[in-house]
């Protein structure tokens, strides 16, 4: 029904959105990773703050389970995805707690997505049974660009804070014994332009990957639900719900350009966003995939992608276009 993939780039600014370390310390780091980089000279590998695909995949099961508890079948979740827990089944686990208190079997994958939602869009494994699915949302690491990297060789991208928490007493004095009087610590943030990427296999909700020729298991007014919470959980997690440290930094985000493509049927994956040249490498694979029979649908935001791109102003506008889609039946897409 829908298979969506969607690559950009976006401005943060003095945020610490992945953090690492910092337990029993006063200085708490942000999450770095390594990343190859193209030179004049040659290859370079140059080490950059990053928000991880784990971070970027929590806050779009919190967005969906969020729209998803609107819809009238709110109640099809695991009791854990109340409390924005990601679907996780215990080593000893062979039946697993729904959002209305009943309880679900762990023995067949197509029993198990029929009866929670999460466990069908985000994936799943259970030890016991050794029944698993793959997740349909995939997400990469959001890191700087190269091209940024680039251009700001020499600068630092981090930079630590020093915080003071201070508690005061009935008299309003901060008291001078006492170990929660006052707290001082450090923590990292950092800054630039990140590119990022993002892979929706919405077409097989609701269908168990054990068994694609079997079709659905959920009735279409349900599937419509899920599919329609997936899209919209975009819009929270690319405004800046998308890490850690959101209370005393959230981020100072801006999206800069995104492009995306849809369809009725599997599709490649655009290339990151991380990539400079990443508009017109992802336009080669759109137009080669189109001579190779795909239907596709493109969008670009902020940039000039295929020629029949449609243009969108918000990520809000490009995930309304999608609805649309969806509500309609089809792709809409050029083959």
């Amino acid at each position: 029904m829908m298979y969506v993939r969607i690559s950009g780039r976006v401005r943060l600014n003095a945020h610490s959105l992945n953090a690492q370390g910092g337990g029993g310390s006063n200085y708490v780091e942000v999450t770095k990773a390594k990343v190859t980089v193209k030179t004049d000279s040659g290859w370079a590998i140059v080490e950059v703050p990053a928000i991880t695909g784990n971070m970027v995949k929590h806050w779009h099961f919190a967005g969906f389970v969020d729209y998803f508890r609107k819809t009238p079948f709110k109640d099809n979740l695991t009791e854990r995805a109340l409390r924005y827990n990601g679907t996780r089944f215990g080593q000893g686990e062979t039946r697993a707690r729904k959002a209305d208190g009943t309880e679900v079997e762990l023995r067949n994958e197509g029993d198990i997505i029929a009866n929670l939602a999460d466990a069908d869009v985000h994936g799943f494994l259970a030890p016991n049974t050794g029944v698993r699915r793959v997740s349909l949302v995939k997400t990469s690491f959001i890191v700087p660009t190269e091209d940024f990297i680039r251009a700001v060789e020499g600068e630092r991208l981090i930079s630590a804070v020093k915080h003071n928490r201070v508690d005061v007493n009935e008299n309003g004095a901060i008291g001078s014994r006492d170990d929660t009087a006052q707290m001082i610590f450090s923590r990292e943030y950092t800054t630039g332009v990140y590119g990022f990427s993002v892979v929706l296999d919405l077409g097989l909700v609701g269908v168990p990957q054990s068994n694609t020729a079997g079709g659905s298991v959920i009735n279409d007014k349900e599937r419509e639900a899920r599919i329609e919470s997936a899209l919209k959980a975009l819009i929270p997690m690319l405004s800046g719900y998308l890490g850690a440290n959101l209370a005393r930094s959230f981020p100072l985000i801006k999206i800069e350009e995104f492009i995306a493509v849809a369809s009725d049927e599997p599709i490649p994956a655009l290339v990151h966003g991380f990539y400079e040249d990443y508009v017109e490498a992802s336009g080669a694979i759109v137009r080669n995939a189109r001579q190779l029979g795909f239907n596709i649908k493109a969008f670009a935001h902020n940039t000039d992608f295929v020629e029949d791109a449609e243009k969108v102003s918000s990520v809000e506008g490009l995930v309304n276009k999608l609805i649309e889609m969806l509500d309609n039946g089809s792709s809409g897409g050029k083959g």
